[in-house]
């Protein structure tokens, strides 16, 4: 399968409700499925992608040094707005290959869900980030509640098109994304918080009944990866899982931008105990990315979900700016 395959129209995936490839570990060959209408057509993968029988966590979740960074947040299923804004952004060239050198490209999560062309989305990501650990950069996915949605089988975000896809994997979204999923193991290798250059990334919001827990990065990320795929019932029997996911947890907690209570000397001890200047969020929409708490919280859910226009979040020489559609670049403010 050619490299463009990946990537449909999505207009014709609408249309025809086709999807795929999904690829699963099978005696040591990887099966591909692909949905085509209303069949699901069985074959071994023989594409362009290089797949790894494992895909490894980050052993660090904190980053310094890094001279350029990138950030996007809830892409969620808009495949051709994330594209136009790496491309015109310098994050990946026409061909949709890394352009981006040793810069460090966040995501901070909610692909799935909502949208038309998720499929399209993770295989571009996947392929990315092999290209960018080959440059020097990096790319972090961080996995938001769409994720962990999507890993316990909530389907009340789905498009029709993947509501059509699951009915052929026994309607069961854990099945579709198994550990013997090529995309389910990748994704279960994904950090949920991390921090670059004294930013914290990550999908909600750093509450402090978060920090309470007195876990570092690297074992909150653990824990969530634990959390991957266990019903609500399930996390209710382990204190640290239960508050990791509650409406504080760093995937729900909506309080910068709800909160009338919370004050700017409460995010100056939040960012004192992390050790770090900002704290950088998706998860609550936003018309453009925005700065909260005198700059100490950049919002950047710059509502591409609704499938119309989004921002990519800049940083170089000390600087953020704000990466429209058409590559121009505007202040942060």
């Amino acid at each position: 399968m050619l490299v463009s395959s990946l990537f449909a129209n999505s207009a014709l995936a609408q249309t025809l409700y086709s999807d795929g490839p999904y690829l699963f570990y099978k005696n040591n060959k990887i099966e591909q499925i692909d949905i085509l209408e209303n069949t699901k057509k069985v074959s071994v993968y023989s594409g362009p992608l290089a797949i790894n029988q494992t895909f490894s966590a980050n052993e660090i979740d904190s980053f310094q040094n890094v001279e350029k960074i990138a950030a996007i947040s809830d892409i969620h299923g808009q495949f051709d707005i994330f594209k136009t804004l790496l491309q015109n952004n310098g994050i990946i060239d026409q061909q949709l290959n890394w352009s981006y050198g040793k810069g460090h490209l966040v995501i901070t999560g909610d692909i799935f869900d909502r949208g038309d062309t998720v499929t399209e989305a993770l295989w571009l990501v996947f392929k990315l980030e092999q290209q960018a650990a080959a440059a020097g950069g990096k790319l972090h996915y961080l996995l938001g509640n769409h994720e962990y949605m999507v890993l316990r089988d909530d389907q009340r975000y789905l498009h029709p098109k993947y509501v059509h896809a699951v009915s052929h994997f026994n309607n069961d979204l854990r099945q579709q994304y198994s550990e013997q999923s090529v995309l389910g193991r990748w994704l279960r290798s994904k950090s949920t918080i991390i921090k670059i250059n004294g930013f914290v990334f990550l999908h909600g919001g750093i509450h402090q009944e978060f920090l309470d827990l007195n876990l570092s990065l690297e074992q909150a990320n653990n824990e969530f990866r634990e959390t991957i795929g266990l019903s609500k019932n399930a996390l209710k029997e382990n204190p640290t899982w239960l508050s990791l996911h509650s409406s504080n947890g760093p995937i729900w907690y909506r309080g910068y931008f709800r909160d009338e209570n919370l004050e700017e000397a409460q995010i100056s001890s939040i960012l004192k105990q992390l050790n770090a200047t900002k704290v950088i969020v998706g998860h609550t929409s936003m018309p453009t990315i925005e700065t909260h708490f005198k700059s100490k919280v950049i919002a950047i859910d710059s509502s591409i979900k609704r499938g119309e226009k989004g921002e990519l979040l800049l940083w170089h020489n000390a600087t953020f700016t704000r990466g429209m559609m058409s590559g121009e670049q505007k202040p942060l403010q």
